[in-house]
């Protein structure tokens, strides 16, 4: 309950700070919805006193009153789907800004671990579910259609009680319903984003070029082609399997709502009350269970998405992953390292009995050139990644002209790291050129060093070649 209340808080604080004026207008068109069939009990109830009593300019003036507030009614609705709209944008843009940022300082230490990737991953789900973006919206409707039923009912309650109670239990089944629903949906949908996500993994197998003539050579693609139809048919039959329940489950809500609308006339007219008073009162709790029979569907989502936004927080807004004393800044400076020592170095990776490295000690010399050689598995790319401080040591240390290794994340700013499987970007040369380097080195470097670059690196000839030169889309 705790964290229920928590990720209500936040969510709340994410949105006033998004969009105050939205939220302010859905949670004044939310409160007028409230109020309509309140108001359409007692106009309707009114009018047919009216023209009981063959009043009929007082009917008249009831009837446009009515009319007016079936129009704000409308309105008021539409103008809250348009608010919930325009916050589930905003909201969609930040949260996305929010966890782009965190990754972009992620603790390097951190980001290739087990834990790390399924809490970001987790995060990055919370996000695609849309849970998050709407969980504000979902606590404003939930507590709009309680508002709804306590006036109708305290209205009712003055003519009968018992009749109020069984007109407040109408709206049950409908609302038990969407919760279980909102449950299942859950727990559905998340099975059949993992079948899509592994869908996803080898249609794209198929779709790129480079592995999909691979594939083709291997006379391969009808495994890989079978293998996204069997996922896709998995996610079908879950979502079949969803919406029968569905219709079920809405079948029994639908005969329950039936018999306790009918207890509570039964009741209303057996205390006497007015033919007016049954009508308006009838109307009443209809338009009630109408405007209500999704606040269960919205109590599930509440309930989902404090789990969203659990999820969210763990990567974005907790010292779970807190590494600001490893940035001193977001350029660090570089500086001559005159020698790298490994003292008794051991290296466990994470759920391993044994140690990948152990003992590991080394000096290694300003401006040596040094090989190291072994046996695929040997250890080799732990011992580079423990020397970056990309993969944690377990025991030892390492220091860098004398400094901890705790100041691995500014100790970057002195290494260029080619790895076995490097990363491939969808940028102009000059963008990969400049990729990493600080906004003054960015400012304060031209076309000839860059062409430089190139020379020393012989590729300037291939990028001379190509249309655009520097600023060719690879």
């Amino acid at each position: 309950m705790k964290n229920l209340f928590s990720s209500i808080l936040w969510s709340f604080r994410l949105a006033w700070k998004t969009c105050p004026g939205t939220l302010v207008s859905a949670a004044l068109s939310l409160a007028v919805i409230a109020c309509i069939p309140l108001s359409q009990s007692l106009l309707i109830g009114n009018t047919v006193s009216a023209l009981s009593g063959s009043n009929g300019g007082a009917a008249w003036i009831y009837i446009v009153v009515l009319a007016l507030v079936v129009g704000i009614n409308i309105i008021a609705q539409r103008w809250v789907i348009s608010n919930m709209l325009i916050l589930k944008s905003k909201v969609n843009y930040w949260v996305h800004c929010m966890l782009n940022n965190r990754l972009s300082t992620f603790p390097l230490s951190n980001i290739g671990s087990a834990k790390s990737q399924e809490d970001i991953r987790a995060a990055r789900e919370a996000i695609s579910k849309q849970e998050l973006q709407v969980h504000t919206m979902s606590v404003m409707t939930l507590v709009s259609a309680f508002a709804m039923v306590l006036l109708l009912c305290l209205n009712i309650a003055n003519v009968s009680i018992v009749a109020a109670i069984f007109a407040a239990l109408c709206s049950l089944p409908l609302a038990i319903a969407m919760v279980i629903l909102a449950k299942r949906d859950y727990a559905i949908y998340t099975l059949m984003y993992e079948d899509y996500r592994a869908e996803n993994y080898y249609l794209d197998n198929l779709m790129a070029q480079r592995r999909a003539q691979e594939l083709h050579l291997m006379r391969a693609s009808r495994f890989f082609s079978q293998r996204v139809a069997s996922w896709r048919r998995r996610a079908a039959g879950r979502e079949l399997s969803l919406e029968s329940v569905r219709g079920i489950v809405s079948i029994v809500a639908g005969l329950l709502c039936s018999v306790l609308l009918f207890a509570s006339l039964y009741f209303l007219v057996d205390s006497g009350a007015d033919i007016s008073y049954v009508a308006g009162s009838l109307i009443g709790i209809i338009a009630c269970v109408n405007a209500t029979q999704e606040v269960g569907y919205s109590f599930g989502q509440i309930i989902n998405g404090a789990l969203s936004v659990q999820q969210f927080r763990r990567v974005c807004d907790s010292d779970t992953y807190d590494h600001a004393s490893e940035i001193k800044t977001s350029n660090p400076n570089r500086e001559n390292i005159s020698k790298i020592i490994c003292k008794d170095v051991s290296v466990q990776y994470e759920g391993a009995s044994s140690f990948a490295l152990k003992d590991i000690n080394l000096e290694l010399m300003n401006n040596q050139m040094i090989a190291v050689v072994g046996a695929s598995g040997a250890g080799k790319t732990t011992l580079i990644n423990a020397i970056l401080g990309i993969t944690p040591i377990a025991q030892g240390s390492i220091t860098y002209k004398g400094a901890s290794s705790e100041s691995k994340y500014n100790m970057l700013a002195n290494v260029g790291l080619v790895s076995q499987d490097y990363g491939r970007y969808e940028l102009t040369v000059r963008e990969n050129l400049l990729l990493g380097l600080p906004q003054e080195a960015v400012e304060r470097l031209g076309d000839a060093d860059l062409w430089s670059a190139l020379s020393v690196a012989c590729a300037d000839d291939f990028v001379r070649g190509l249309e655009g030169g520097l600023d060719a889309q690879l």
